[in-house]
């Protein structure tokens, strides 16, 4: 890199920007973060045999198995077409599997297979090794404000599309 120009970056992120401007430097500064991570995502999924995608599938379902192809899909903000494809494949690759609803068999729920569980023990210590580091700057309480500010900008775009 340039001599300076890391410090010419930062002033473009937020550092010393006036008032009226740094609503569009955060978000500038935050789609560089997302375009970042996402690159170094899909290098920790590539040597794991996955795509970020199916690493991300594996990361929901982590929170929560049972949910909806739909839910999934809004969750990763995925059409319900590109998931549907992307579940097929990893079901057929053993990691992840469908069982119908027991309230509704016309619904399907989607559950991490035994050899999915392992693939993600494989990764998650790698993976929360990487978020730590990038949020190693954060106390936990602003990690928390991090958060709440987040998603109070993504209610925002929510309550824009209703």
């Amino acid at each position: 890199m340039e001599p300076g120009r890391k410090n010419k970056l930062r002033i473009l992120s937020g550092h010393d920007v006036p008032a009226e401007h740094r609503g569009h430097a955060a978000l500038t500064t935050l789609i560089r973060i997302f375009g970042r991570m996402t690159a170094r995502g899909g290098q920790l999924a590539k040597r794991h045999g996955l795509s970020l995608p199916q690493l991300e599938v594996l990361l929901c379902l982590n929170h929560g198995e049972g949910i909806s192809q739909q839910d999934l899909a809004e969750r990763l903000l995925l059409t319900k077409g590109n998931i549907c494809v992307m579940v097929q494949k990893m079901e057929g690759t053993g990691l992840i599997e469908r069982r119908s609803d027991p309230d509704d068999q016309r619904f399907h729920r989607l559950y991490m297979t035994p050899a999915g569980k392992q693939k993600l023990g494989e990764i998650l210590p790698e993976h929360m090794a990487m978020t730590g580091r990038v949020l190693k700057g954060l106390t936990q309480a602003e990690q928390k404000t991090l958060h709440e500010l987040l998603c109070r900008i993504d209610d925002t775009f929510n309550e824009d599309e209703d």
